[in-house]
């Protein structure tokens, strides 16, 4: 296990700050505001040991891979677009790392905050005040977008620091307008929420044909009423919600570069005015629309 402190694991410029297959790209945005994309590259899974050494709150957003966390005897697993929210100064966090893990992060402090987002402040409510904070709960599809812009970004070197100032700020209030100390999420077993992210990697596998109900309950071992009830409390969103919006954001990018019929067939559709009446109750705009531009 490494032994880090975090003030120089978010150090790109610290030597050898992380393990091997481990690469961090800091970008401080303003005085007491920086951001982080955090990959690793690497064959195995990967324990850390790190102590929060900079009275600073963390957002983070999972872009890809699970992580294990814990700090005393709180133990928390996360996915793929799930959000963390955390406060403990001078704690130790234990982390187990999946490989080809990533995950955004934003860092800044209590006072900052403050002078930032003035009463969404407050929606951490006491956390801040006793002096510790870990929760965590399921992103939204804003935060998604501003963490997949922060990464893109951050990944180039050529990225306008308005744009990253910008898109930080976009993630930052997002991730406080997501924040809620009693999320119910909180109160579903460890077991269960990895049988819900597994319900969930099924349900998106193929965006053309979604499975039933029946068969993702069979699938994961949950019987279908935990599974519609802990889907809803743990991504805040129902089963099919999740998957028409996920279908329609892949119609976006296809339409990018593939006609309006071809689109609504790769996508499962057999009736293209469906797809369109789908698209534009997303979107707010027709599919023809989005590709001369309308959603640019």
């Amino acid at each position: 296990m490494y032994q880090l402190r975090a003030s120089t694991f978010f150090d790109e410029t610290a030597p050898q700050a992380g393990p091997p297959g481990c690469h961090v790209r800091t970008q401080v945005v303003q005085p007491g505001l920086e951001v982080s994309l955090v990959t690793f590259n690497a064959t195995d899974s990967v324990r850390i040991s790190t102590i929060d050494d900079n009275p600073h709150l963390h957002f983070s957003c999972m872009l890809n891979g699970d992580i294990d966390v814990r700090v005393g005897r709180k133990g928390l697993h996360l996915g793929k677009d799930q959000l963390m929210t955390s406060f403990a100064p001078a704690e130790r966090f234990e982390l187990e790392f999946a490989p080809a893990h990533r995950n955004l992060e934003l860092r800044i402090t209590p006072q900052r905050l403050s002078e930032l987002a003035g009463e969404d402040y407050q929606r951490l409510g006491d956390s801040i005040e006793g002096n510790f904070c870990l929760h965590t709960t399921h992103g939204n599809q804003r935060i998604k977008d501003a963490a997949l812009r922060l990464e893109r970004l951050l990944g180039d070197d050529s990225a306008s620091p308005l744009l990253v100032h910008s898109a930080s700020l976009e993630f930052l209030a997002w991730h406080l307008k997501a924040f809620n100390p009693k999320d119910q999420s909180e109160q579903i077993s460890r077991r269960e929420q990895k049988q819900l992210l597994a319900a969930r990697e099924r349900l998106l596998m193929d965006l053309s044909a979604a499975p039933t109900i029946e068969q993702l309950a069979r699938e994961t071992g949950l019987n279908q009423l935990k599974l519609k009830r802990g889907f809803k409390a743990m991504f805040d969103v129902s089963i099919y919600a999740l998957f028409q919006r996920e279908r329609m954001g892949k119609a976006r990018q296809l339409l990018q570069h593939h006609g309006v019929t071809d689109t609504a067939s790769m996508l499962g559709y057999s009736n293209i005015s469906h797809f369109s009446v789908a698209f534009r109750k997303q979107y707010g705009v027709l599919p023809r629309d989005a590709r001369r531009g309308a959603l640019e």
